[in-house]
């Protein structure tokens, strides 16, 4: 290697049955030299995280900021879409709750875009600003569509039309979404396991906050008149705009301080199929001796590919199957808070702080869900704080997947709560002259003599935030640490793709529900057992996984070379 020196003030000697191994030496030409690459980038930056630490790196400061600001915006739109579909653009109920939620599928499959180009051409932090700039193409398009009867009148335009701005800011939002968390994480070195704990724990925070805020704001700026309406979406979707500008050039103001990973410069999945392709051929050709020999079925491609990354292929894939297919069960009942709650809380008395103005709308839904922000921005830093350190002191296993799965069950526990209230809900709402169902979000946040208030809303919202603090941000973090360092990002794009995947499952059902005629309850229940089928099939899966730094390797390369990245103080 040209920069030898530089690779050997950051090599760990390992020492397996009295020969010293220096892990380097294990990997690939290419592998070598994108090491090589990384530590001479870093050096500067690495020398002063390892002077201090404990210390918060300066990029931190950049990243935050950059997440709260895409937050604010894509919270500012998406819990506002049903409403927004329904009331202005003229779609129908079941239309509304299907785009909204495709919005929401779109917005969490692009992930794998961004997370491929990421890890394997772009790098994290062009990504992010190359995905930025279409995000926010597409938030202007969207502030500009909305303005009434620029695109046609209302109930005329086509629903592709007016969907066209989510799908280039769902491209925009999936491209960021991995890179950023990801990116965060490679701020710190290995050895720094509790710096990377409080990161991911804090950026979760900063989605809230940012969430909160918009919440907050961009409802009441519907509720202004402009252009001639009783509502101002145009002025509503202008402020994120802003905001998510702003964010951007604060997190490219911060280049300068951001530790680089290389990107692989071949197509990380693409890579890894063809690996597993020849690997599973010649394991069939084998014969059981050979087999025997070889060990693991992907070693056989480990002469091509290197014996470090058959392993790292092999670690993704433990990631994929027990987490990502049943999660998909949690998101499905999880996405539906923004359309189907909003739509159950369009029949409830929205005066919960007080008011008898039949004419007047006080809490909208939007507003309402607020709850789920500030409780996460409460419950999160508390279970960081508190409960998992006293967990760990009593010696009691309250591992990553423990905590996902019992988010899991808390989320299918809320929507059961939810289904359990719709007929009692419906029913009062009914008795109220002059609403019917159709027109439910007419009269959304708006005093409702007969009908219950929407506090009664809070169990199913407390439950379902208290089963997301667990798993989420557990989640984020579970699929870092538990890929290897060039699958990184894919890996979390893939658990954010179990969002996408629960959303299309919404959409399957969504209309073969509406077509059986079932009740807002029946159909509650439906989902709540469907959810609970697949909480079973998580804690099946959960089960037999062994975590990664526990588990062994599959050949000697990998097995001396991971011993090596958990004991390094840096790259």
């Amino acid at each position: 290697m040209s920069e030898k020196t530089d690779i050997q003030a950051h090599e760990v000697h390992m020492v397996d049955e009295k020969i010293a191994v220096n892990p380097v030496d294990l990997l690939t030409d290419h592998e070598k030299e994108l090491l090589e690459l990384e530590a001479r980038l870093n050096a500067e930056l690495d020398a002063k995280l390892m002077a201090n630490p404990n210390k918060i790196p300066k990029a931190v400061y950049f990243i935050l900021p950059n997440e709260f600001g895409e937050r604010f915006c894509y919270y500012g739109v998406q819990p506002n879409l049903n409403k927004y579909f329904r009331a202005v653009t003229g779609m129908s109920v079941v239309d509304a709750k299907v785009f909204s939620t495709a919005f929401t599928m779109l917005a969490y499959f692009f992930p794998l875009i961004g997370a491929a180009l990421s890890d394997s051409f772009l790098g994290k932090w062009w990504t992010i600003i190359g995905f930025s700039l279409v995000y926010m193409v597409g938030m202007i398009l969207l502030t500009v569509f909305a303005i009434p009867n620029l695109i046609g009148p209302l109930g005329t335009v086509s629903n592709f039309v007016t969907f066209l701005p989510m799908l280039i800011i769902a491209i925009g939002t999936g491209g960021i979404k991995p890179c950023v968390s990801s990116h965060g994480g490679d701020q710190y070195l290995p050895a720094q396991e509790a710096g990377k704990d409080f990161f991911f724990n804090i950026f979760y925070v900063s989605i809230n906050v940012g969430g909160l805020l918009t919440q907050l704001i961009v409802p009441e700026l519907t509720k202004r008149h402009c252009f001639g309406q009783e509502n101002c979406y145009p002025g509503a979707f202008l402020l994120p705009t802003l905001v998510f500008i702003v964010a951007l050039i604060v997190f490219a103001a911060g280049h300068r301080f951001y530790r680089i990973v290389p990107p692989m410069g071949e197509f990380l999945p693409l890579k890894a199929v063809k690996a597993s392709i020849l690997a599973a051929r010649r394991h069939r050709a084998a014969s059981p001796e050979e087999r025997a020999a070889k060990g693991h079925w992907l070693n056989f491609a480990e002469a091509e590919y290197g014996g470090v990354f058959v392993e790292e292929v092999r670690d993704f894939g433990l990631v994929l199957v027990p987490v990502v297919v049943p999660f998909a069960f949690c998101w499905m009942l999880y996405n539906q808070n923004s359309n189907e709650w909003a739509n159950q809380y369009y029949l409830m008395n929205g005066a919960i702080f007080g008011g008898t103005n039949p004419k007047q709308s006080y809490v909208q839904s939007a507003q309402f869900g607020m709850l789920n922000t500030i409780l996460i921005i409460l419950i999160v830093p508390f279970l960081a704080a508190v409960v998992y350190p006293f967990c760990t002191r009593r010696g009691w296993d309250f591992s990553p997947q423990r905590r996902m799965g019992a988010g899991f069950l808390f989320i299918v526990l809320s929507f059961a709560i939810s289904a359990g209230l719709a007929p009692m809900i419906e029913k009062a709402y009914l008795t109220e002259p002059g609403r019917t169902i159709a027109n439910a979000e007419e009269w959304d946040g708006f005093y409702c003599e007969n009908c219950y208030s929407a506090w009664l809303q809070f169990p199913q919202w407390f439950v379902l935030t208290l089963g997301e603090a667990l798993c989420s941000p557990t989640g984020v973090q579970f699929t870092y640490i538990e890929a290897g360092r060039q699958f990184r990002a894919v890996s979390t794009s893939f658990w954010l793709l179990s969002t996408s995947l629960g959303s299309i499952l919404i959409m399957i059902f969504e209309p073969i529900f509406a077509n059986a005629g079932m009740s807002s309850g029946t159909k509650g229940w439906a989902y709540s057992g469907i959810g609970l089928a697949g909480f079973c099939l998580y804690c099946l899966t959960a089960y037999y996984y062994v975590p990664r730094k526990l588990r062994p390797s599959i050949n000697e390369a990998a097995r001396i070379a991971k011993q090596a990245e958990y004991s390094m103080k840096q790259y």
